[in-house]
């Protein structure tokens, strides 16, 4: 019998129902977003912080509500690592607009298809993740000269991103800035957690098993770290057909990842 009953919680992808210790800097993204329900632009915002700490999941919680709660405003999130270039940022944008692509559009072209579509719409939040691994910003001169009633998010770890970009743009974009801070012991230990209880049957852990986990993000400052250890360990006993996940199963997890970079961790998670 699985140790896991809900595996899908321990995804990076995953966004819970309510999003713990993050309620400040919800409310900060919102009201970036707010003027765009009065007719007006709103303010775009730079969200810096380490890698872990909840800057895409707070940025991502906004857009689904957005799209749960009003069809009049259109959210869309890019991950600037999947898409590098203004060519396939634009192109990204468009599928998720469902505008057909060809190979004979050009971008200038195609991104005059989605300023006609989002006419439909009163107002567009954009998210651009990993923003430090784009290869230019064309795209965004594109925005913020042709859409007339947006937020811009860009997501990065980089907090001085800002001294690559062109004067010009920034003085377009008029950013604000907001840095995620990283979690403290007490709250990286409930966030971990409340995804265990999710991801698992009742009493399927150890307890030193999971405080090591736990400890093991916090020395990390990233609750990806605890993810992929929960995972992997989760697999390991299930694996041995163990009754519940040991010391040892999180001792051979870590071993497995030890060399791991922070880098690489989405690929297991």
């Amino acid at each position: 019998m699985s140790l896991f009953v809900n595996p899908a919680v321990l995804e990076q992808t995953f966004l819970p129902k309510l999003l713990k210790f993050r309620e400040e800097q919800h409310k900060y993204l919102a009201e970036c977003i707010k003027p765009i329900f009065e007719g007006r632009s709103g303010s775009n915002l730079l969200i810096s912080g380490p890698s872990g700490i909840g800057k895409t999941a707070c940025t991502k919680y906004i857009l689904r509500e957005l799209l749960e709660n009003t069809d009049n405003i259109m959210p869309i999130y890019i991950n600037c690592w999947k898409r590098d270039t203004s060519t396939k940022i634009i192109s990204e944008i468009a599928r998720k607009m469902d505008i057909r692509l060809t190979e004979k559009i050009f971008s200038d072209e195609l991104f005059d298809r989605i300023i006609e579509r989002l006419g439909k719409y009163d107002g567009v939040v954009f998210a651009f993740d990993e923003l430090d691994k784009a290869k230019d910003y064309d795209f965004l001169y594109r925005i913020l000269e042709d859409v007339p009633y947006k937020t811009v998010f860009l997501i990065t770890n980089i907090k001085d991103i800002v001294t690559k970009m062109d004067s010009r743009l920034l003085s377009r974009m008029l950013l604000e800035k907001v840095e995620f801070r990283p979690y403290n012991f007490e709250e990286t230990r409930q966030i971990l957690f409340e995804r265990q209880n999710y991801a698992f049957a009742p009493n399927s852990w150890d307890y030193d098993a999971s405080e090591m986990v736990m400890r093991k993000a916090y020395d990390a400052r990233d609750i990806r770290t605890g993810l992929v250890l929960m995972k992997t360990a989760g697999e390991l006993a299930n694996n041995e057909n163990a009754p519940k996940v040991l010391v040892r199963h999180v001792e051979k997890a870590m071993e497995k990842f030890e060399n791991l970079g922070k880098s690489k961790l989405d690929d297991f998670v």
